[in-house]
């Protein structure tokens, strides 16, 4: 498994795998000390997604992904996940980003790859998730708690790809 983002989302998703017996995944994201975090959290390696050659060395790793979530959903992300795909990989895009894709229609049904978008699940859905995390003792995500007066620079370090986890403003 690859997961884009090692934001706040990647290390639940991390902890989301663990909890139903994954092995692990590999953790993409540009930020060292979000690559830092999610090796820290349990990931198989770490790479940075502007590295020439993210798209080689998450193949090295894996042989081609079977499926990578991406958290971003960016054009790069994307792009990076459907070049770092094996024949049946499948690719959900999660992440809202923004941009587009040009792909050449050939690769869905010669690799084959499955392209999903997914952005919420159903109610049953989180009631499964929240009886997973109770039992199997899911480790919660980094939070910082930062006063209501600070919520622009909060902001401003969300922006900056400075956030590691999540961030609450108290008022």
């Amino acid at each position: 498994m690859v997961i884009i983002g090692a934001g706040g989302l990647g290390l639940m998703a991390l902890e989301v795998l663990r909890a139903m017996g994954g092995r692990g995944a590999i953790v993409v994201d540009i930020d060292p000390a979000k690559r830092a975090a999610a090796l820290a959290a349990g990931a198989l390696a770490a790479v940075d997604a502007r590295a020439p050659d993210a798209a080689q060395q998450i193949v090295a790793a894996t042989g081609g992904a079977r499926a990578v979530l991406d958290l971003v959903g960016a054009t790069s992300t994307v792009s990076l996940a459907i070049a770092a795909s094996a024949r049946g990989g499948h690719v959900v895009v999660c992440g809202l980003m923004g941009g587009d894709i040009t792909l050449a229609l050939p690769v869905i049904p010669m690799r084959p790859l499955t392209l999903q978008g997914s952005y919420v699940g159903t109610l049953q859905e989180l009631g499964e998730l929240v009886a997973l995390a109770r039992s199997r003792g899911m480790r919660p995500i980094p939070v910082t708690r930062r006063p209501l007066e600070e919520a622009n620079a909060a902001l401003d370090d969300l922006h900056h790809g400075r956030v590691v986890g999540r961030t609450v403003l108290i008022p």
